[in-house]
Formats: structure tokens, sequence, C-alpha cells
């Protein structure tokens, strides 16, 4: 729990960040609306750990009521079998009757056995005795950690009641900006068309490279197949007249290189574990068909997702690969495109790129730097493929 909980804060401090930088605009836009959602969810999600955490003191202090309910009832007990064991003393507490009961013995085994029940008798109460302090001692200890259980019960009750109320705030601001979008139904027309330009744009030149490094990669394929078939024929050729020679020849059908397949297999070996390509930053709009955040009825195509960030945030690349491309196209600034085998990962809306053409990089090499609009939203748009496939990226991303 405490770590869902520091999680959680996390996320609520990343988005404050974002949340700040796009209201520096005073009017509204779908980038603070965003930020405003990612609060929003974060504060949910906090509030929903701090539950959790009270739910589970509350069983915890319940148990600890009924462990001292147990141990108080165990002291009464111990205490009624210590005074059995005084009054019971107190018969032979004359040593003169001692004695007595002792040489009254009718063997001299029955007298060893009279003087081991003494000795045994005063151990037992000493045993008694100590029992009732530990008893004690325990009891007083779960009545502290009890206390403090109900001290931090306290202030969880606390805590929630702030983020209830800093949640309320938050919603009470996403209302105003919803409300402020809403009367500027041409303008988010306009930019959403101007956004599918972009993305048709962008969707045009992921599958052009993709084309031209599969037809690539066959004609190097074809052109090994075809010198290996060269180099049988000239070995078969210089065993004509041994008998036991076939006429017979195979043909290798072109496959992809061992490079190709062990590279694809490790990138597919990878899903939700690769590392996200900026550090700071949330999800701000997921794969595939999605509402748009502020037009009724109106959806939104996204072939991959952005992730809205800080200003000047690197952007790395997640997993090893070559760079097939640096771009740069029209609504989405510049692009950069890595291969991994038959897997290709996309980077989008870039101000500053650090990579060139052919280059070879690690996971976690940097990019470049992602990309600040004019209303202060720095987003970043990041799409997967496996050739023509696209694929979610949320789905390989490790978990926040």
């Amino acid at each position: 729990m405490e770590k869902e909980k520091e999680e959680n804060l996390k996320k609520i401090q990343e988005a404050s960040r974002i949340l700040q930088e796009t209201k520096s605009k005073k009017e509204a836009t779908l980038g603070q609306l965003s930020a405003l959602n990612q609060q929003i969810n974060a504060r949910n999600a906090l509030i929903n750990a701090i539950t959790k955490e009270i739910e589970l003191l509350d069983q915890d202090i319940l148990e600890t009521k009924d462990f001292i309910a147990a141990l108080e009832s165990d002291i009464e007990v111990l205490k009624e079998e210590y005074a059995e064991m005084i009054y019971t003393a107190s018969k032979f507490n004359n040593y003169y009757d001692k004695l007595t009961f002792i040489f009254a013995s009718e063997s001299f085994n029955q007298m060893l056995q009279r003087i081991k029940y003494f000795r045994q008798y005063s151990q037992a109460r000493k045993n008694q005795v100590e029992v009732i302090q530990k008893v004690k001692a325990s009891l007083a200890k779960q009545k502290k950690q009890l206390e403090l259980k109900k001290k931090e019960k306290q202030t969880l009750i606390e805590n929630k009641t702030t983020e209830t109320r800093n949640l309320e705030e938050l919603k009470v601001q996403q209302n105003e900006v919803v409300k402020e979008l809403s009367n500027k139904e041409k303008q988010l027309i306009k930019e959403l068309e101007e956004r599918k330009k972009s993305i048709r744009k962008l969707e045009k030149l992921i599958t052009d490279l993709i084309r031209e490094e599969r037809e690539k990669a066959e004609r190097a394929a074809a052109k090994a197949a075809k010198e290996a078939k060269e180099k049988e024929d000239k070995e078969a050729k210089g065993k004509t007249n041994s008998p036991n020679t076939s006429s017979k020849s195979t043909t290798t059908a072109p496959k992809k290189t061992p490079e190709v397949n062990t590279l694809s297999s490790s990138f597919a070996g990878n899903m939700a574990k690769l590392p996200w390509p900026v550090v700071h930053g949330n999800i701000s709009h997921r794969f595939g068909k999605q509402p748009h955040p502020v037009l009724k009825g109106v959806y939104v195509e996204n072939l991959g997702i952005d992730i809205q960030t800080t200003k000047n945030e690197q952007v790395r690349s997640v997993f090893k690969g070559k760079v097939i491309a640096v771009a740069e196209v029209p609504g989405m600034n510049y692009v950069v495109m890595v291969q991994h085998g038959e897997y290709f990962s996309v980077y989008a809306k870039l101000k500053t790129v650090f990579v060139k053409t052919g280059q070879d990089v690690e996971a976690k090499t940097p990019l470049g730097v992602v990309y600040t609009d004019k209303n202060e939203v720095s987003e970043l748009q990041f799409q997967i493929w496996k050739n023509n496939e696209k694929l979610d990226p949320e789905k390989w991303l490790y978990i926040k």
C-alpha cells in the first residue's frame, strides 16, 4: 500500500508540473484539459489507495483489540491459578510442617518424590509469575500499537479529506476549461482536421519506409540465396565424375537474416517491459479510436499514443536498433524511426534530433528533445509497428 501511495504521489507531482506549464496560457487549451484529467486520475488513484489503507487499518485495529481482550482474559486466568498456588503453598508455609510431611513418608523413594514435589511447586510459582509478567508486557505493547494505529488512521482520514477537497477543486477547473473549449467548436474542428492531415502524412511516411526496408531485406536474402545456389552448383560440377554424385539440386527460399530474427524475437519478448520514451509524463491520448475530449459524437483515430510531458524533456529509444529515418512532417515536426528487426518504433513531435539515419542505438539512447507548441503543451507522439501492423504502444511500456 505504501509503494502504491508513493507511485501515485509521483504521478501527481508530474501531472502538477505539466499542468503549471499549460496554465501559462490564459486561454483554455486541450493540453490544459489533458493535464487536468491526468491530475484528477492521479488524485482519484491516491484517494482509493488511502481508502484501502484505512480499511486495512480498521481490520488491523479490530484484530489488535481482539488480541488485547484475549491477553486480558489470559492474565485473569493466570492470576487465579497463581492465587491457588499461593493458597496451597500457605498450607505448607511452616518449615516444621514441611519436614513433618517429608519424614512421614512410608519409604525412602516417597520421601525423595515429596522433596522433588516441593522444589517443582516452588519453581512452578516462579514460572507463573514470569508468565504473568510476560503477558502483561505483551498486553502493554499491543495497547501501545493500538494507539499508534488509531493515530495513523486519523492522519490518513485527514489526508483523504485534503485530497478529496483538492480533487473537487480540480473538477471545478476541469468543468470551466471544458465550458470554455465548448465555445471554440470551430477552432477545435479546424485543429482536428489539421491533425488528421498530419497523421495521414506520418502514416504514409512510415508505411513507405517499412516497405522499402522489407524490399531491401528481400533483395539481400535473394542475393544470399543465389550466391549459395551458385556455390552449390560449382561444388556439384566438380564432382561429376563421382558415381555417388546426385544430379538433383535444391534452391533455398529467401529467409530473414539471423540478425533480424534474433532482434525481432528479443523485442517481442519485452512486451510490458520496455522503458518509456520519456522519463516524465503521462498518456494524454490512447491508441486507436477515442472520443474527442470536448466535441460530442466526434472520434479521433490515433496511430499510437500521445505522451504529455514537461518542457525540454529528452526523448529516448525504447529498445536497441537502427535509425532508418530522420524526417520532418508538417504538424509533427521532426520524426525519428528506429528499426528493431520486424518491429519499428516511431517518435514524432521532436524539437531537435540527436541521431542520424543509419546510426545504431541502444535502449535509452537519447534521440532528441520534445517539441513544445504555441499553447505550451509538450507532447510526444509515440508509435510501435510490426511490419505493416499498428500496435498499441501502451501494452509494450512497463506500468509506472
